[in-house]
Order: structure tokens, then C-alpha cells, then sequence
């Protein structure tokens, strides 16, 4: 699409060759059609045709048509039915952005081309953005920011490639090619620019055919491949003799560079004044350096310094103008080596000061090493791409070999297939039956857990606090009830949440003993004191504990200790940090164990407490799982001190840092 219009950003690319009377035939034609037309979208595609072939002052006509109509057609909203007016919008601007650039505007044309892969973008019309990507990356070429040119061509080849398109892989080729060149890599140069020729010839693109043939010739010739440079030289100058050519600058600059290294001056500068002509008329500021830039060379050669100096000093002006340095370089380094000749030694050293500055930024490392890391990337993925399928079918290859001469190594993998089927088997039963041990575990514990469950809520409890509530009702005392009543009820939801949880805080342990303490001190009315310490080591908040395992003993402690005793009890709840081992302990001064005992005889009761059990089975249970120590000592104090009676239990808890 636009590909003549598109090559005018291009360095040295060369329009279409039409025979001026076919030429114009054509056009007639496709004129002669559009005013036929009954739709938007046949105007806009042969308005694309028209654009192609028109000469300079005409087809930029037709480009504002064609953006009025497809503007009209392309509504607020990409859709399936206006497709075909995004693609001629995206043109359009693309064309537009090109019209700036010939004018030497390079912001108005980025700005342009920018739009157009917006447009591009919204359609999926990944071919028409690489253009404009591409068109961008010329510029910034022109402006001396390689590496960014390189990220940008590198990312049209691979659209390029993604869609077939061999003209615009060629196009990427051409202009890496042209920065090895300035790079002064000549055999990377000719690398990229054969790469370009051989999809052009294939494709019979003539409109680059020629320009890329000079480009070769010049590459070889900067390596000192004289026969080869010649030879490509003489291919461009064939292509462009035999042509008619629409007035392009950039042709006739070509044929004028090749005639000075055929040493035909005459007709260098004729060709070179035709250049400068057209470049004038249609203002192409780079167009206008370059013919300056050849007609300082004709004439340094011919020994026209004046002539030479007048010429190299407007490319010179020009390109610091629209701020090119590769346009500055060239013009510095002719201005230098003139004033060096005609020894004016001062001019000499600032112009050749100049030429450093900007063969710096031209030919600078990083662009070089940007260069090659693209390269590499590229070819990388690409390779990638290509082994993937190719180690498929080599894979398939050495399969079928392989089934073929080795029948025996066949029937031993077999063999082995059945050995490994067999172990697989094995583990599979194995895996189930520690699965269904683990299961077994888990259940276990889960009925440990709704036995806790049970245990903490037994009747005697609920049937005291519940008889306690009543009392105080009865009493009239409404105060005590519904303390008492909101107590028990914070109690018991406290319970029912903490029992189906494996770990709860230490905080919110030490809420609910305070709280089951203080609903118990109501029942006995004040019969003992209690103390809950904690060690100033322990973070209550990110250590977990399992949930309630003092309480069976705490509640030991009140229905046997100090139910029995004369006088006000004490029970001690401490938690402590011994050598990363959390500890608890339950301390009362009740009657012991022993004289708890010879009560139970006297009074016929055949009472045990289940939750010291159940709490016994849960400590077993968590020394499975947590691989830790779950011994639980009962101490009965009168027997270490006969005055100091009581009991004292410890354990180590299992806990969790959250």
C-alpha cells in the first residue's frame, strides 16, 4: 500500500517507473471510473490507486479526498461494516505524515504517523502500522537516534514476516542496511542490502531495484571489491537509462553519485542540478543537502573550490536547520577537507571539530552494540520458531528409525514399561493407604475435637449456670441474672467457635479462661481468686495455640480442689517461654489429690472427668502430627509439702508463629 509514496521517506529510493503516456492513461481511466462510482468504498480504493501512480502536486489531492471520504464512513466505533474506511483512514494519514516529511517536518510527520498506527491498531491492520512504524524509524535514523530506529525496524520485520510481506521485509533490510553503512560496518551493510535485492528481484519491485543496486555497488566499493562494486553500479545505471522517470530528486541524485564515480562530471552535475530542482520546488530540505552536497563534490573534484565551499556551506546551513546530523557530518567533513586544501587552517579545524561531534552521535558504540543485540534477539526467535517444527519432524524421524532396527531394545522397554506400570501400581496402593491413614487421623481428631465439644458443655455445668440464673431471677435480683445470663451466652458461643479451629491466638485463649473464670467465681459467689500470667516473651497475638486445652483442668481445680475446701481457694493459669517449649501450668490450693479421693469414697461417687481424657487423647493426637513432646505432669503438691497442699499440672503446648 502507497509503496512509491512510502519509499519518499526512504534515503535514495526511487519512484515507480511508468511510461508518461501509460502512465496518464491510467489515471484517466481510474478517474473516469471514480466518477461512476455509487459507493464510499469503491472512491476510496481507486482514490489508493490514484495516490500510487500520480505525479508530485497530485496525488496529495487525492489524499485529502480520500481522507474526507473515509473520515465520513468511520463513526465513532470500530465494526465490522466500516473496516474497509479505517484501512483508507490510516492511509490517509500515513500520506500526510510523508507530506511533512518531504517538507522537512519532522514533528508534524511523526505526529502523523502516529495516528495512522492508532488507527491501525483499533482495525488489527498490523501491515499498515509496520509502515508507519517504519516511516518513524526513518526519521529518527535521519536525527541520529539509532538505537531507537533499530528497536522500531526490528518490530516491523517481525510484523512483516508475520504477513507475508517480502517488499516490506526488504524495506526493514534496506534501511538497517543504510545504518551499518553510516556505521561504517560495510560488510553488515552489504549484508542487509543484498538480503533487500534479492526480495526486490524476486518480487520484480523495480521501483527500489535500482537504488539498492547502487547502495551494493557503494558498499563494495568501501571495501575496496572494485568488480563487484562496479558490477551493481552499472545494474543501477541500466535500470535508470532505460526508465522515464516522474521527477524525482532522489533518481536523479543516484544517477549523479554514479556518474562521479565514473568520473563523468558534466553529467554528474547535470543530474545533480535536476536533483536540486524538483528537491526546490517541492521544498524537501534534506533532498535540497543532498544535491548541494553532490554539486560540492563535482565541483571540489573539478578544482572549483569556490563553487565547492559555496554549495557544502548550503547543505551545511540546511542541515543545522531541520537538525540532521548525518546532513551536518557530510557537509563538515567536505567544508574541512576544502579549507584544508586552500589552507584556511582555522575554518579547517572547527568544520573538521564539527565533523567529529557529529560522527559521534552517528557512529556511536552503543548504537552499534543496540544493533547487534536486535540482531541477535531477532534471529533468536526466529530460530526458535523454526527448530520447533524442525525438531518435530527430526523426532518423528529417529522414532520411526528407532521402531525399525530395534526390536529387541523395543521388547526390553516393554519390559520396563510393564516394571514401572507395576511400581506405579504399588505406590498408588501405597499413597491410598497412607491417604486413608491420614483420613483415619484426621477424623480421629475431628471426634476428639465434638468429644471436647460435649465434655465442655456437660450437663452439670449447663445445668448449674442454668440453676444459678434461676436463683438470682427468683431473688429478684435482675442485675446478677443478666450478668450472669450474658456471661454464660458469651461463654458458649466462645466455645462453639474456638472447637471447630485447630489454632486460635494465646489472646483470645486467655479471653475465654477469663471469661469461664469469672461466670464460675459467680456460681461459687466468691469462693476463690484466680491469676491468668502470661510471659512477657510470648507475642499473645501471632502465637497460636489449640484451642482450650487447660480448661478440663482448670475445671478439675474448681469441681474437685476447691470445692471441697474450707475457706477461699486460689487457682494459678500461667503460660511460659522455656527454650522455645511453650509451657503451661494449672496451680490451685485446693484439697489434693489424695484427699479428693477419700471424699469421692465417702460420698459413693464414681465421678471422672472426661475432659482431662479427651484432653490427654488430643495431647497424643497433636504429638503425632506436630512431631512434639506431649507428656502431661500431675503433681500433687502435698506430697512435695505437707502444708502447702494442691494440685499442679504441666504440659508443653504445640504452637504456631501466624
Amino acid at each position: 500500500m502507497n509503496r512509491i509514496k512510502i519509499s519518499l521517506v526512504f534515503l535514495l529510493v526511487f519512484l515507480t517507473c511508468f511510461q508518461a503516456i501509460s502512465q496518464q492513461d491510467i489515471i484517466d481511466s481510474l478517474l473516469k471510473v471514480k466518477s461512476l462510482a455509487k459507493h464510499d468504498s469503491v472512491r476510496c480504493s481507486i482514490l489508493d490507486q490514484l495516490i500510487e501512480i500520480a505525479p508530485e502536486g497530485e496525488w496529495q489531492k487525492y489524499n485529502e479526498e480520500l481522507s474526507r471520504i473515509s473520515t465520513k464512513n468511520i463513526g465513532t466505533q470500530f465494526t465490522s461494516t466500516n473496516a474497509v474506511f479505517y484501512k483508507y483512514y490510516a492511509r490517509s494519514l500515513h500520506n500526510q505524515g510523508i507530506i511533512y516529511s518531504e517538507q522537512s517536518d519532522d514533528d508534524k510527520a511523526v505526529e502523523f504517523f502516529k495516528k495512522s498506527i492508532d488507527v491501525c491498531a483499533k482495525s488489527g491492520n498490523k501491515q499498515d502500522m509496520a509502515i508507519s512504524m517504519q516511516a518513524i524509524a526513518q526519521i529518527d535514523i535521519r536525527k541520529g537516534n539509532t538505537i531507537k530506529a533499530l528497536n522500531q525496524l526490528y518490530q516491523c520485520l517481525k510484523i512483516f514476516e508475520e504477513v507475508h510481506d517480502e517488499i516490506g521485509i526488504a524495506d526493514v533490510h534496506l534501511a538497517i542496511g543504510d545504518i551499518c553503512f553510516m556505521q561504517r560496518e560495510f560488510n553488515k551493510a552489504v549484508e542487509h542490502h543484498i538480503k533487500s535485492y534479492e526480495l526486490y528481484h524476486k518480487n520484480e519491485y523495480n521501483v527500489a531495484y535500482s537504488t539498492v543496486c547502487y547502495k551494493i555497488g557503494v558498499d563494495y566499493s568501501e571495501l575496496k571489491q572494485y568488480t563487484k562494486a562496479l558490477e551493481y553500479l552499472q545494474k543501477s545505471v541500466d535500470m535508470a537509462e532505460s526508465s522515464e522517470y516522474g521527477g524525482n530528486s532522489v533518481t536523479y541524485l543516484n544517477i549523479s553519485q554514479i556518474f562521479i564515480s565514473q568520473s563523468k562530471y558534466d553529467k554528474a552535475i547535470e543530474y545533480a542540478m535536476k536533483g536540486l530542482k524538483i528537491a526546490e520546488s517541492t521544498q524537501n530540505k534534506v533532498e535540497i543537502s543532498h544535491s548541494n552536497i553532490l554539486l560540492s563534490k563535482i565541483f571540489k573534484l573539478q578544482n572549483k573550490n569556490a563553487l565547492a565551499i559555496s554549495h557544502a556551506e548550503k547543505s551545511l546551513k540546511i542541515g543545522q536547520e531541520i537538525k540532521h546530523p548525518v546532513e551536518i557530518n557530510m557537509a563538515a567533513k567536505l567544508l574541512y577537507e576544502i579549507y584544508k586544501e586552500t589552507k584556511q587552517e582555522l575554518k579547517a579545524a572547527e568544520m573538521h571539530e564539527l565533523y567529529i561531534e557529529t560522527k559521534n552521535i552517528i557512529d556511536n558504540q552503543e548504537a552499534k552494540n543496540a544493533l547487534l543485540e536486535q540482531k541477535l534477539k531477532y534471529e533468536y526467535e526466529k530460530k526458535e520458531l523454526i527448530s520447533q517444527t524442525e525438531n518435530e519432524k527430526i523426532l518423528a524421524a529417529l522414532q520411526a528409525q528407532n521402531e525399525k532396527e530395534n526390536l529387541v531394545k523395543n521388547i526390553w522397554l516393554i519390559v520396563f514399561a510393564a516394571i514401572l506400570l507395576l511400581l506405579g501400581v504399588s505406590a498408588y496402593f501405597l499413597y491410598k493407604n497412607v491417604k486413608q491413614k491420614s483420613i483415619i487421623e484426621t477424623q480421629k481428631n475431628n471426634l476428639l475435637k465434638q468429644k471436647l465439644l460435649v465434655s465442655q458443655m456437660n450437663p452439670h455445668f449447663i445445668f448449674n449456670s442454668l440453676n444459678a440464673i434461676q436463683n438470682y431471677i427468683f431473688k429478684q435480683d435482675s442485675l446478677k441474672a443478666g450478668t450472669y445470663l450474658t456471661q454464660f451466652s458469651e461463654l458458649i458461643r466462645m466455645i462453639l467457635d474456638f472447637s471447630r479451629k485447630d489454632y486460635i491466638s494465646i489472646e483470645s485463649e486467655i479471653k475465654l479462661l477469663n471469661n469461664y473464670f469469672e461466670l464460675q467465681q459467680l456460681r461459687f459467689e466468691g469462693k476463690f481468686d484466680y491469676v491468668i500470667t502470661v510471659d512477657n516473651k510470648i507475642d499473645q497475638e501471632s502465637i497460636h495455640i489449640p484451642p482450650m486445652l487447660a480448661q478440663p483442668f482448670i475445671e478439675n481445680a474448681l469441681e474437685h480442689g476447691l470445692f471441697y475446701k474450707e475457706g477461699k481457694g486460689k487457682v494459678d493459669v500461667r503460660l511460659l517461654m522455656e527454650e522455645d517449649q511453650l509451657v503451661y501450668e494449672i496451680e490451685d490450693n485446693g484439697v489434693g489429690i489424695e484427699e479428693t479421693i477419700k471424699l469421692k469414697k465417702k460420698l459413693n461417687s464414681s465421678y471422672e472427668s472426661l475432659g482431662t481424657l479427651i484432653t490427654r487423647e488430643r495431647m497424643h493426637t497433636l504429638t503425632y502430627e506436630e512431631k512434639h513432646k506431649g507428656e502431661i505432669k500431675i503433681i500433687d503438691k502435698k506430697k512435695i509439702d505437707p502444708n502447702n497442699p494442691g494440685v499442679k499440672v504441666r504440659f508443653m503446648v504445640p504452637y504456631k508463629i501466624v
